[in-house]
Parts: C-alpha cells; sequence; structure tokens
C-alpha cells in the first residue's frame, strides 16, 4: 500500500493502478492474475508477481485491475466476521478494500438520532467518503448497520444513479429512518441481508418488517432484492455470511451489468437452505413491483432478543480528533493493530515534509487519522482483554423429564408454543386441532426448551 495513493493524500482523482493492486492480464493466449511488486512510470511498465514469478508488463493497457468491493467500516463487522472479508479477496477477480474504522470520532449517530452527536459523526464521514471518490474507486460497496443507515443514504444524495452496487447487511437504508426522507435512486443496485433475528425489526413481526422494507424503496426502481433468513442476527453467524456474502457481491456486480435477475440470488438462499437457515428471497421485477420465492419451511416468527449491553469501558486518554479517511486493503484491515497504524502515521509525517503545501496539509492530516485508528485498535484490544477475563458461563442445565397429559401436550400444539412444536418434531405427536405446521422435515427451533415430554 503506498500512502503517496490514499485517496485523502490525491482526492478527487479517479482509482489509478498501485503497488498492491491485484491484476489480470494475457500473456500470449494465457489468462494471467497476479499482483503488482513495482510501477515504472518512467518505461511505462509495471513488475506482476504470478504464481509463476514475476513478470514485466510493458504496456499499462495490457493490465486489468481485479474487481474493487469496498467495505465501508462502521457497521459492517471488520472485527468479527473479518475472515468472511478475507475469503472474498482471496478471488483473484476481486481486490476488497476497507474504508475507515469503526470506533473513530466519527463513528456516532448524527443529532437527528437519539443520542446522536454533531460532527464529526457517520454523516460526516459519509460527505468524506463521497469527497474522497469512493463511487468512482469502487465496482462495489459493502455496508453493514450503521452505515447502511447513515452513510448510503447520503452517498446516494450526493451522487445519485452514479453509486456502484452494493451490499446492505441489515438492510439499514430500508428502514423509517430519523433525519431527511432517504432518496433511493431509481438505478441504483441494492441487495440486502435481513435477519429475522436482528434487532432492527424489534416491535414488528416478519410480514411487517419484509412489507416496511419494501416500502422504503423508490417505486421507480426495479433492481433492489434482499434475502431474509428468520434464525439470522444482527451480526450474521459465520455460516450465513460465508454463504450469502460472495454470493451477493456477485449478484450485485452481475445486476449492474444486466437487466436480469441474476441467479446468484436463488444459489445464495438454495446454499442458506442446505445449511439448515431456510429464507425468503424478494425481488422487484418492475418499478413497484416485488415477487417472491421461498427456500425451505420457515420457522414460526419470533422477536429478536434484545441488544446486548455493552460493559463499562476502560478509563483511557480520550482518542485523538483525526479524521481522515484511510483505505486499507482487507489484509491490513482485519489483522490491525496499533503499532501499524502508529507506523503508517509516522511514514505519512516523514512524506509530509518533501511535498508542497497541499500535498503536506493532506499527508498530516491522513496522519492524525492513523493516529486516531490506533488508539481504536488499542481500545479494542484492551476490550477483547476483559472479555476474556470474564467469569466463565455456567454449566448448561441438565435436562429433566416431566410427565404431562395428552390435553395439556394438544393445548401447546394447538397454540402452536415452541415446546409444541418441539414435541411435534422429536415425537411426531398430532392432533386434529393443531395447527398446520409443517416441522417433520425442518430443523427444530434454534430455542429448544431444556427438557423433554414423556406423554401417558
Amino acid at each position: 500500500m503506498e500512502i503517496l495513493m490514499q485517496p485523502w493524500v490525491r482526492y478527487p482523482q479517479r482509482r489509478e493502478l498501485q503497488c498492491g493492486d491485484k491484476v489480470h492480464f494475457m500473456q500470449g493466449q494465457r489468462s494471467e492474475h497476479g499482483r503488482i511488486v513495482e510501477i515504472r512510470e518512467s518505461v511505462s511498465e509495471a513488475l506482476v508477481q504470478t504464481s509463476e514469478g514475476t513478470i514485466t508488463v510493458k504496456q499499462d493497457k495490457l493490465l486489468h485491475q481485479a474487481l474493487v468491493v469496498a467495505v465501508v467500516a462502521p457497521g459492517a463487522g471488520v472485527g468479527s466476521i473479518g475472515d468472511i472479508f478475507l475469503e472474498l479477496d482471496a478471488d483473484p477477480d476481486l481486490q476488497v478494500e476497507v474504508v475507515g474504522r469503526k470506533g473513530m470520532p466519527y463513528d456516532r449517530y448524527p443529532e437527528c438520532w437519539d443520542s446522536g452527536t454533531a460532527a464529526p459523526n457517520l454523516r460526516s464521514f459519509g460527505e468524506d467518503v463521497v469527497s474522497i471518490g469512493l463511487h468512482r474507486r469502487a465496482d462495489c460497496v459493502m455496508f453493514g448497520s450503521r452505515g447502511g443507515q447513515v452513510v448510503l443514504p447520503i452517498m446516494w444524495d450526493a451522487v445519485g444513479d452514479q453509486i456502484p452496487p452494493s451490499v446492505v447487511v441489515n438492510g439499514g437504508c430500508a428502514m423509517r429512518l430519523p433525519g431527511p426522507k432517504v432518496n433511493w435512486p431509481a438505478g441504483a443496485v441494492t441487495v440486502m441481508l435481513l435477519g429475522g433475528l436482528d434487532f432492527f425489526r424489534t416491535g414488528s413481526t416478519a410480514e411487517q418488517y419484509l412489507t416496511t422494507t419494501c416500502q422504503c424503496v423508490s417505486p421507480l426502481n426495479k433492481t433492489t432484492a434482499f434475502l431474509f433468513v428468520p434464525e439470522m442476527k444482527h451480526m450474521p453467524q459465520q455460516s450465513v455470511a460465508r454463504v450469502a456474502l460472495p454470493a451477493l457481491v456477485s449478484a450485485a456486480l452481475a445486476w449492474s451489468q444486466a437487466p436480469e435477475l441474476p441467479p446468484q440470488l436463488a444459489q445464495a438462499a438454495e446454499a442458506l437452505n442446505r445449511l439448515g437457515f431456510a429464507c425468503l428471497l424478494r425481488f422487484t421485477t418492475a418499478p413497484g413491483r416485488w415477487a417472491e420465492q421461498q427456500f425451505g419451511q420457515l420457522p414460526p416468527d419470533r422477536q429478536p432478543p434484545p441488544p446486548s449491553p455493552r460493559g463499562p469501558r476502560a478509563a483511557r486518554p480520550p482518542c485523538p480528533q483525526g479524521t481522515a479517511v484511510s483505505v486499507l486493503p482487507a489484509s491490513l484491515a482485519v489483522a490491525d493493530t496499533a503499532a501499524r497504524h502508529e507506523k503508517l502515521a509516522e511514514e505519512a509525517r516523514q512524506l509530509a515534509g518533501k511535498g508542497d503545501a497541499r500535498l503536506r496539509e493532506q499527508l498530516l492530516q491522513w496522519a492524525d487519522g492513523q493516529d486516531a485508528e490506533a488508539w481504536a485498535a488499542e481500545d479494542d484490544e484492551l476490550n477483547k482483554a476483559r472479555e476474556k477475563r470474564k467469569p466463565a458461563a455456567p454449566p448448561a442445565q441438565r435436562e429433566t423429564t416431566y410427565a404431562v397429559r395428552k390435553e395439556d401436550l394438544y393445548k401447546d400444539i394447538k397454540e402452536g408454543s415452541e415446546a409444541g412444536l418441539w414435541l411435534t418434531f422429536h415425537f411426531g405427536v398430532s392432533a386434529a386441532a393443531a395447527r398446520p405446521y409443517a416441522y417433520a422435515a425442518s430443523p427444530p427451533p434454534r430455542t429448544m426448551p431444556q427438557y423433554s415430554y414423556l406423554v401417558r
């Protein structure tokens, strides 16, 4: 990664090839993939490291950059599902970059939100993301949680249909949000992943949640789809993210090139169903018109648990107020450390002593941003250490056996309770008046009772 090529330092230029970029090119009759290790501008050459060694490519026009997937860090779960982003980056045709960082001074809701604050906040961060030209740099942008709620709508307002195809985990852009009305572009390609156990839907039934999601989409748009996974949490389970995200990125990229519904959407749903996660795919077929496909037997609707309370944070000096937005390779962002950011800040300040006034100012701002990212990385490390010191959870309760009358059992089934459904699945118990849940071919509820019944 070259600091002088950071968008904050060079904006608002278009994306240019730099050392570390993944490229593909033709070598004779064969297509080669590799990574640039050196650029020789004076002779228009690039040295590319391939599986067979280093190759000199003499004409820049022969190099085609891998498609850039930009992950907007606040809310995207870089620390939780970072391994998934690394696996995505392992695709030779994709280059995953991480934009910004969680825990920064700007990682706060804007003033119009409950407990929101004045800038720096996610609104000012979103404006900076537009200023550095992320919409020109990336081929696909991925958002999660608050990033989808705040940053994506700001990008929509600023660039409209120029927004790259987007993958939005938690569907934050399709909610009734505080502040100005969201201007959903008619030409935007948006693919969302929604969870039934996501606290974003608390207080509404699953059908109400899906209806609201559809209503938030512009009636002029015909390139929006979402996968609703009833058993997915706010932070997607690793298995869900591993199956869904690569397919959704591929679908978003394909949909931006052709008007037909991309088959990768159904492929993602089928793969999730094979894992035991039944899901619903809903998509636009024309402006204002929706269709859906169900994959597997959807479990009974249940409300998500409230978000886990955050424990007290260690007393520390305040975070440095640098807000310059970094764009780092996924490998650096996922494995970042305070020391790594401190080193980048030092290198930027050394470069600032050699440039003109404007370049010096941008480099110093970027260095200040790295100081703040170092603070945030250290904060993460302290929190992880504190979590490890927590007392172990009490052992699971031993299974207890109860005896109940058949009449009570049938009542459980008729009312569709968790216990009744679980019993139906495990023991094949049925009653003429029971609700017609077809659980015999589906997994049991994931919150299984800590007991079994004996019918006498």
